[in-house]
């Protein structure tokens, strides 16, 4: 089931490309499109939440409803190849790190449930600019402090 899980994401990651925009900016873009289950432009709490309750189970390799930073940091987030072709993988491990941490509310280097929830929530009403109860594609992409950690790594210095 994971693997099928993880397929289907890797192709939907795959399946569109905008070259006017960075490759992380590009892949973030199509992360939102994955969570916009209804397809009405938006997403929704719930619809982050169900996003997140699938990626949560395709991490925790050893099914024990936990994920210790090791299942976290091994799975792709779609990323790391252009962490690889900009030299950018210390700056993206960092960033990971991170979003890792701010979740990890109990300070255990353990990411729970519960925990992974309360970050994507969070998250979620942060990056709600207009705090309309849902997310924009520009909301997400601006605003939302996972992906604005996760994209910036990958910028190179200029």
């Amino acid at each position: 089931m994971k693997k099928i899980l993880l397929i289907a994401m890797g192709i939907g990651f795959m399946a569109s490309a905008v070259s006017s925009e960075t490759e992380g900016r590009r892949l973030a873009t199509l992360a939102f499109l994955g969570v916009d289950e209804n397809g009405d432009g938006y997403a929704s709490l719930e619809e982050q939440l169900n996003q997140a309750e699938n990626i949560f189970v395709s991490m925790d390799a050893d099914d024990n409803g936990n994920l210790t930073w090791q299942e976290f940091s091994t799975w792709g987030f779609g990323m790391e190849d252009v962490a690889v072709e900009t030299g950018r993988e210390q700056a993206y491990e960092t960033a990971r790190k991170v979003v890792f941490d701010l979740w990890d509310r109990s300070d255990n280097w353990i990411l729970s449930r519960d925990e992974q929830r309360k970050g994507i929530t969070a998250d979620f009403f942060q990056a709600d600019e207009d705090r309309d109860g849902r997310l924009s594609k520009d909301e997400l992409l601006k605003h939302s402090i996972i992906n604005v950690s996760l994209r910036s790594a990958l910028r190179p210095m200029n």
